[in-house]
């Protein structure tokens, strides 16, 4: 297993935040050639095959990270073990999952059971979902789809969606030496009153169990630019965390029963929920080379957003818990069952013709 820690080493050496992932995905197509494997770049997403780029599977992680930020303790690129620790930015989310996909088709291409698999690495998955999209608009649909994420090697089948909501306050601004005794309308005061009576969280009660309620949490506040001026304008965006039956729609409504001075508009509305069935195929050969009695759902979101009416599970070594934080890690022992993992789901997938079920 060798050759799988070094490549995952590779990866996690190489810096690739969102938006700059030129150098990683150079990097990548190289390290697929050495597999053995065929490369194709779509912009700066890889796509990797034994045959054709074709997919009946398709096979899905990503490349790129959010920033580093502060609070590390150690290089984040030095990619070093600190005992069965590989600490460093994207070692967890998804480097690891990359990685151990790649080894995976490698791995299944010897054994001639790679035909109709693509591994995709895509871009932007921490910001646009862009990479996953052009991707989707090269290969089209694949029949079924495996994500590669930090679940804890728990199976995923159902993913909440997200909204985003902008409110806006008006209000009048004059000089903050005058205020005492000019007409104005402090918009910051006028936002902070209601987003108070808001709180920090509202929940919606959701028809599927595994994903919980929808959500709508306060998360972002902007006004003002200039210590004496007062405000004329304050903006604050939610983030609603969707579960079925609701929609961007249904949050609008219960944030305006909150804030009836601000104007609302939805932002963006494009992640769906996504579910794949218990009783899937899909999910039951998951389940039982995983070693899990059920699936779960998340509410963490991933390019599995884009696979609208495909069969998808969501599933990958490392803790999520750790994504995004200092000192970011996957353990030897992690990354080395994500790579049986899906090593032993392709065997399955391609020699059961799950896909065309």
């Amino acid at each position: 297993m060798k050759e799988a820690l070094d490549l995952l080493s590779c990866l996690v050496a190489c810096p690739s935040p969102s938006g700059k992932e030129a150098a990683i995905s150079e990097l990548t197509a190289g390290v697929v050639e050495e597999l053995g494997l065929k490369c194709e770049h779509v912009g700066e997403s890889v796509l990797a095959y034994a045959q054709r780029c074709d997919p009946k599977i398709l096979y899905v992680s990503h490349l790129d990270t959010v920033p580093v930020g502060a609070g590390w303790s150690v290089d984040p690129f030095a990619a070093r073990w600190i005992g069965d620790q590989l600490v460093g930015r994207g070692a967890c989310d998804a480097k690891a999952s990359a990685a151990a996909m790649l080894w995976s088709l490698s791995e299944a291409a010897k054994e001639g059971a790679a035909d109709g698999v693509v591994v995709a690495l895509t871009t932007c998955e921490e910001t646009t979902n862009t990479g996953m999209g052009d991707v989707l608009g090269r290969l089209g649909m694949p029949e079924l789809a495996v994500v590669g994420e930090p679940t804890g090697l728990e199976v995923v089948r159902a993913q909440g969606g997200l909204a985003i909501i902008e409110a806006e306050w008006r209000g009048k601004s004059c000089h903050a030496a005058h205020a005492y005794h000019t007409s104005h309308t402090n918009a910051l005061v006028e936002a902070s009153k209601e987003l108070g009576s808001f709180g920090f969280v509202h929940e919606l009660p959701s028809e599927v169990g595994l994903l919980g309620p929808t959500t709508i949490v306060p998360t972002v506040m902007n006004a003002g630019e200039r210590h004496n001026v007062v405000p004329d304008a304050a903006t604050a965006i939610f983030d609603c965390r969707l579960s079925p039956p609701h929609d961007a729609a249904t949050c609008l409504d219960r944030i305006a029963l909150s804030l009836p001075g601000a104007s609302l508009r939805i932002r963006s509305d494009r992640l769906k929920a996504i579910e794949t069935g218990a009783d899937h195929r899909l999910v039951q050969v998951a389940l039982g080379i995983a070693g899990k009695d059920s699936a779960i759902g998340s509410n963490t979101l991933s390019d599995m957003a884009l696979l609208q009416g495909v069969p998808a599970i969501k599933c990958g070594p490392g803790d999520s818990l750790r994504s995004h934080k200092p000192d970011e890690f996957v353990t030897e022992e992690e990354f080395l069952a994500g790579c049986h993992f899906y090593r032993d789901l392709l065997f399955a997938l391609v020699r059961e013709a799950v896909a065309f079920a």
